[in-house]
């Protein structure tokens, strides 16, 4: 089986900037050279994930996920490693080497088929809308610019049975790879047609701006025809994980820590277009545990905005329960006319402007007066009935302090106890899922502070790595001679100098998937601080003529006083040196020394130092 190289796939990861690539799935907020962010893996109730775009990697502290920037979209993006490493080549403009045609064909999976034949579809259909007069006056009259148009990729599906099977054709699909895309479908009569026909068309694009799945709308009313149509699941597909138009909202979200839901494409498309862009839809389908999981990452209030008939209060109550488990506070309001009657998002925003929504928006009532109108509570049995599922709802939010919130509103509102029948349970998760942090593998209180900053100055300064190899060179390991106290330090050093000595260069992307996990846990805590070569070059031979200093002194105590005119001799000699570098210590720290000469004269004494001890 065909496959990229090592090598290519080494300099994919050192080209690629992890911290962009999860971005595009999770916000990321800067902590000095790192960023957290709300793991996607697990319910995050608050930043765990650690994102180090140094050394290319993540780590949740909570439920342990982690790895390289292949890992985090091979998890995220259910891919295998190939397509992952195609996918981030992609993201990343990352141009790879094409492999064996006949080989490659043996292992295109589905999702790739799919994801070409859907970016076909777009750019088809697209094309197709600005050959239809009347869909196009038809997205005019409904306000739709043509800059919209172009941003949500709106398009149109001709009114014929094979139209886009045979532009399909042409490009190398099958009538059969377009079932499996969802573009196609089998007749009970035999035969295969376009699904979407006379419609226009809405793309579907996942976080990434990948093109999913579609929405397909009539134009004209027709008997027995649903007026809205999708595409099924796919292999690429799941209603349950994607919500119309977040690609584009989730900046807006964040920067505001505030969603609108909204049900239909129209609605989402002009809330955006007035500049109201913290909105998504839920376009066809309920609201999931996956969608308010991923919403969780972006927002603390979600504004449910359903239409106000059976099936939208239906829809509100049942996202509410969902959105509450996951910190997000809901909030609820309708829309109307001044005569009384209801009408949707985008019809509101088309005749009464952006400023008059978020006039309603600021009046949405919380879920649980909402509720208490809703509910009928008359009599002592509707109310306990009322309280009785209040509370059950209120046991499923995992933060006890908001918890406690809610059930102290209760009380004070219908005069009940602010207690729950039974514990909260832990939502959506039994006792073996439970998260509990992993255990350090350092035991950071034996590391010297010196010595860490030591060896992180030396792997953070490329003008530090040839002469670091020249001082800790095979001759002093030879000797048995140790200048750093921390073993764990003096492992990482070796081996990032021996990546150094073999590939002239110190690759911590690439170095770090070969460290033991205690290495691999001091490599992600090297402190942010970043050098000028200047004062990271007198930082180094400062750092060095006290190690040397160090090591004499620990090396001239050993030598037992009296015990023979050698030992004697030696003492003396060590003596000596460690007055000399003394001095030239001094004399860095006063900036009077020239580096250059400094440094050699460092390497005589370590060379001197090596032939006392032997």
């Amino acid at each position: 089986m065909a496959f990229y190289s090592e090598e290519i796939i080494q300099q994919l990861k050192s080209h690629a900037d992890i911290a962009d690539v999860i971005q595009q799935f999770v916000p990321l907020k800067r902590s000095g050279n790192r960023y957290l962010g709300r793991c996607p893996f697990h319910d995050d109730r608050s930043p765990s994930m650690n994102v180090n775009p140094q050394l290319g990697i993540y780590k949740c502290f909570a439920c342990g996920a982690g790895g390289d920037v292949f890992k985090f979209i091979m998890e995220h993006e259910k891919l295998d490693f190939k397509s992952a490493v195609e996918w981030v080549a992609g993201a990343t403009g990352f141009s790879l080497p094409s492999l064996n045609p006949s080989e490659n064909k043996e292992v295109t999976e589905e999702r790739g088929l799919i994801k070409s034949i859907n970016e076909l579809a777009a750019s088809w259909f697209e094309r197709e809308l600005t050959k239809n007069d009347f869909a196009l006056q038809y997205l005019r009259k409904r306000g739709i610019t043509e800059e919209t148009q172009k941003k949500f990729r709106i398009g149109y599906a001709p009114n014929s049975r094979s139209d886009f099977i045979s532009f399909a054709s042409q490009h190398g699909f099958s009538p059969k790879d377009l079932v499996k895309a969802g573009l196609a479908i089998e007749r009970e009569t035999g035969g295969i047609t376009d699904k979407f026909r006379g419609r226009l068309m809405f793309t579907i694009q996942n976080l990434t701006g990948m093109v999913v799945a579609f929405g397909g709308r009539i134009l004209e009313d027709r008997p027995n025809t649903p007026k809205y149509m999708n595409s099924p699941e796919t292999a690429l597909y799941s209603k349950s994980q994607i919500l119309y138009g977040l690609n584009h909202s989730k900046q807006e979200i964040s920067k505001k820590e505030s969603v609108i839901l909204v049900e239909g494409y129209f609605d989402l498309i002009s809330l955006y277009q007035a500049g109201i862009q913290n909105v998504v839809a839920v376009s066809g389908t309920a609201l999931t545990e996956t969608h308010a999981n991923i919403l969780s990452r972006y927002a603390k209030t979600a504004y449910l905005v359903f239409d106000s008939d059976a099936a939208g209060k239906k829809a509100t109550l049942r996202s509410l329960e969902i959105v509450l488990p996951h910190n997000i506070t809901p909030r609820i309001f309708s829309l109307s006319r001044p005569n009384g009657e209801k009408i949707d998002p985008d019809n509101f925003i088309r005749e009464n402007g952006a400023e008059a929504f978020l006039k309603e928006l600021g009046k949405a009532e919380d879920w649980l007066t909402y509720l208490g109108k809703e509910k009928p509570t008359e009599t002592i049995e509707e109310r306990a009935a009322f309280i009785h599922e209040i509370k059950s709802i209120i046991a499923k939010i995992q933060d006890k302090e908001l918890r406690d919130q809610y059930l102290k509103m209760l009380s004070e509102r219908y005069q009940t106890r602010a207690t729950l029948p039974t514990p909260a349970p832990a939502y959506g998760k039994s006792k073996k899922n439970v998260l509990t942090p992993q255990a350090p593998q350092v035991e950071w209180n034996l590391i010297p502070s010196a010595e860490f900053r030591f060896v992180a100055l030396i792997l953070k300064n490329e003008s530090l790595w040839k002469p670091a190899a020249s001082f800790f060179n095979l001759e002093l390991a030879a000797s048995g001679i140790s200048f750093l106290e921390s073993t764990h330090l003096g492992e990482l050093l070796e081996l990032a100098l021996a990546f150094f000595q073999e590939n002239q260069t110190i690759d911590l992307k690439r170095l770090h998937p070969m460290l033991s996990p205690a290495l691999q846990e001091i490599l992600e805590n090297l402190p942010s601080e970043e050098w000028s070569p200047e004062t990271a070059t007198k930082e180094f031979l400062e750092a060095l003529l006290v190690l040397l200093n160090r090591s004499i002194d620990r090396f001239r105590k050993e030598i037992k006083t009296g015990e023979s005119e050698k030992s004697f001799k030696l003492r003396l000699d060590l003596l000596q040196l460690e007055k000399e570098n003394q001095k030239e210590l001094q004399m860095l720290r006063g900036e009077t020394a020239k580096h250059q000469k400094l440094f050699q004269k460092i390497l005589e004494t370590r060379d001197k130092l090596i032939a006392i001890s032997a």
